[in-house]
């Protein structure tokens, strides 16, 4: 259900938009696709601890193990608290740990940048990867409205609206599929989503392909 588009991803603060788009990318690799995570905000090993955890109540639910084994995020980066796990949980990360391994070898890179990533470097990557590889990667930006601006006189509206229309055109000219990450703006936390909150942009919602907005159930 992937297409070689632009797929926008919004939602409030803290409703696990990263963990969500990192499960969609997950799957695609494991499936045997490429992926490039530009991740602006958060470690690369934040973004991989999100992978463990969701795979340790993966494997927990497969096994008819209970879940209370499974590990967040902050679980499995809490060295001093690792310490403490008995041997059925620490033998659970340890298998999620070799079952994210054995999905995204080779196929899985991990670009850390903050300020100094923007849509012109993600085409080069891009540019860099088919030309090595031979393969169209997926593209997973985390997120949108922290990319470096094109212009730094512009306003951030403007600058939104550039990145937005690069990232149509790097999915247009490689012919890959786009994820990025968009926050929402505050009025629209504890209102239904649509297209206007999707923040600082008008191009959002003109230039994307698909918009999927997380939200609280009621």
């Amino acid at each position: 259900g992937i297409y070689t588009v632009l797929d926008v991803v919004g939602a409030a603060s803290s409703l696990e938009k990263s963990a969500f788009c990192m499960q969609r990318s997950g799957n695609m690799v494991a499936a045997g696709n490429d992926a490039i995570i530009f991740s602006l905000e958060m470690s690369a090993d934040e973004l991989t601890a999100k992978s463990i955890s969701r795979l340790t109540a993966e494997i927990a639910i497969s096994k008819g193990i209970s879940t209370a084994n499974a590990k967040t995020t902050r679980g499995i980066l809490a060295y001093e608290r690792c310490r403490g796990y008995t041997k059925e949980e620490s033998a659970l990360i340890m298998e999620a740990l070799e079952e994210y391994e054995r999905r995204t070898r080779g196929r899985l890179w991990i670009s850390e940048g903050v300020g100094n990533i923007g849509a012109e470097q993600i085409r080069e990557r891009v540019q860099q990867h088919i030309s090595l590889t031979g393969r169209k990667p997926i593209i997973l930006i985390d997120y949108l409205q922290i990319l470096s601006p094109a212009d730094v006189k512009a306003s951030d509206k403007q600058n939104t609206d550039k990145s937005v229309l690069e990232l149509k055109r790097i999915s247009r000219d490689f012919d890959v599929p786009v994820i990025a990450i968009s926050s929402l703006n505050r009025d629209n936390y504890l209102s239904p989503i649509n297209m206007a909150a999707y923040k600082e942009s008008g191009a959002i919602e003109y230039s994307s392909d698909v918009l999927i907005g997380l939200q609280y159930n009621g």
